[in-house]
């Protein structure tokens, strides 16, 4: 990044940062309100209403927040969360007292798991968290079983992933330069569609599909829900055979 464009953006966050008596946001999760939420870089993008300044959250996680918040069981059982962000840990957290973290990758997590071949037992988790990461597996489909596998039979798991136009693209890359171009970040292997349904429901998931469209416009606006790439939360269960 150029040197003009950090003033640039260090000029703005401070601009921002002055109006922030104006309470015009508010963030769901942590209750911080402002004039505006921090800007934030996704992969080539650069939001300019995007980050809660206490909590870190994005407008993915508020989303999921103020669609599942009053949806989810008071208290859950045993939920397993991949690759956690701290702003929705807490929260989850809450919500049971065995709580799990899990990634193949993050050093700071509780267990070390490939998504796609789990150690976890079959009917093992009440809840699995699976934000913005099957855009990064080579075999979705696989995942998607593995979470289906880990599943109780009456348990959830909430899926979330970009989401751009009607059909997935998930032709080999080989460089990540053209996993940019075309998957907007250099370390994901697909573009995925409105038809990520269909795969989900292929892994004997049953699916039901939470809106961005089905909230009042002003707690979209007042919490800072619109995303580029994705407004919708997949809440899924085994499917009854």
């Amino acid at each position: 990044m150029s040197l003009v464009n950090r003033i640039a953006r260090r000029s703005y966050r401070a601009v921002i940062t002055g109006l922030n008596f104006q309470h015009t946001r508010q963030c769901p999760m942590c209750n911080w309100s402002g004039f505006q939420f921090h800007p934030a870089n996704q992969g080539p993008f650069f939001k300019f209403d995007a980050t809660c300044p206490r909590c870190k959250s994005q407008e993915r996680h508020r989303l999921a927040y103020v669609l599942l918040a009053k949806r989810l069981p008071a208290r859950l059982g045993k939920v397993l969360h991949f690759a956690p962000e701290p702003c929705m840990t807490k929260w989850l957290a809450s919500l049971t007292d065995d709580y799990h973290t899990a990634d193949l990758l993050l050093p700071t997590v509780m267990h070390k798991e490939d998504i796609c071949n789990m150690s976890f037992a079959d009917n093992t988790f009440d809840l699995v968290w699976c934000s913005h990461i099957l855009e990064h597996v080579a075999d979705d489909h696989k995942a998607m079983r593995e979470i289906r596998r880990v599943l109780k039979p009456n348990g959830l798991a909430v899926i979330q992933v970009p989401v751009w136009g009607a059909r997935t693209s998930d032709e080999p890359l080989n460089t990540p330069e053209e996993r940019v171009l075309k998957y907007f970040q250099e370390d994901h292997v697909r573009r995925y569609g409105a038809d990520i349904e269909n795969r989900l429901r292929a892994a004997d998931l049953a699916l039901e599909t939470l809106r961005l469209g089905d909230l009042d416009l002003h707690v979209v606006l007042r919490h800072g829900l619109s995303d580029l790439c994705g407004s919708d939360v997949f809440l899924t269960s085994k499917a009854v055979a």
